[in-house]
């Protein structure tokens, strides 16, 4: 009986380890995503000033409208190009515009699908070198960034972000 018991002891102690490391393996993967965000725009803001803030036009150009040119020039890192449109690690449409006359870019991604607040907040804490970032409805500027608890009650798992670079 004691064998019995001990086989059924083990198992038991077997399938809670497993629980424990896929829920870790789970948690890892969801704050991963949010990192390739910060990754991911930084990037896009490098290639961005590189390829556009020199030429007359500024960043007049630098529009939805024109992804699929700018796709073709490498403006943008492979795992956010899906066929002639770009997304973030959520699924969720990125769209490109200009402002300020073409001396700015506003980069929109985020606001649903996949996206937890969790990740949210760790995709705002994570994204650097802006003029302002719009998370949903708190607008974070340099003199004024996110933190822990700014950022957290700002985001949401439907939280859109807006990036505004130079």
């Amino acid at each position: 009986m004691d064998g019995i018991l001990g086989r059924v002891v083990a198992i038991v102690l077997g399938l809670l380890a497993l629980v424990g490391i896929a829920y870790a393996g789970y948690n890892g993967f969801q704050n991963h995503k949010a990192s390739v965000v910060a990754t991911n725009i930084t990037q896009l803001i490098t290639n961005a000033r590189a390829g556009f803030s020199q030429g007359n036009n500024g960043y007049t150009n630098f529009t939805t409208a024109n992804i699929a040119a700018m796709i073709t020039g490498g403006m943008f890192p492979t795992d956010m190009v899906r066929g002639n449109a770009l997304v973030d690690p959520w699924g969720n449409a990125v769209t490109l515009a200009s402002a300020n006359n073409g001396s700015r870019g506003v980069i929109t991604f985020g606001g649903g699908n996949a996206q937890t607040a969790k990740q949210c907040v760790s995709a705002a804490l994570g994204l650097k070198d802006y003029v302002t970032l719009t998370v949903g409805t708190t607008t974070f500027d340099q003199s004024n960034l996110p933190d822990q608890v700014t950022a957290g009650a700002a985001c949401s798992a439907t939280a859109a972000f807006a990036l505004t670079f130079q």
